[in-house]
């Protein structure tokens, strides 16, 4: 049986998450610094999910739960880079 679209999301996810910049630069940094980092990365992975699922919805009610679970991911990542 082919490899569906979540197969080869997951792929997809566990390779950047492998060969991210925070992987190449964790040598060194507090582990304030490697978690901040670490929880970046979990953010943009869960952001690109979900504006893949908000090209494929097409309930408006979905759509707009979607949209407010971006904006909640966007309020955390500025977060993330104020404390920076």
């Amino acid at each position: 049986m082919a490899r569906g679209w979540e197969s080869k999301d997951v792929e997809t996810q566990q390779s950047l998450q492998n060969s991210g910049p925070g992987r190449r630069l964790s040598r060194g940094l507090s582990s304030t610094d490697r978690e901040r980092i670490n929880r970046r990365e979990l953010l943009l992975l869960d952001r690109a999910r979900l504006v893949n699922e908000l090209d494929g919805a097409r309930n408006e009610r979905f759509r707009l739960q979607i949209s407010a679970e971006l904006n909640f991911i966007d309020r955390q990542l500025a977060q993330l880079t104020a404390e920076a």
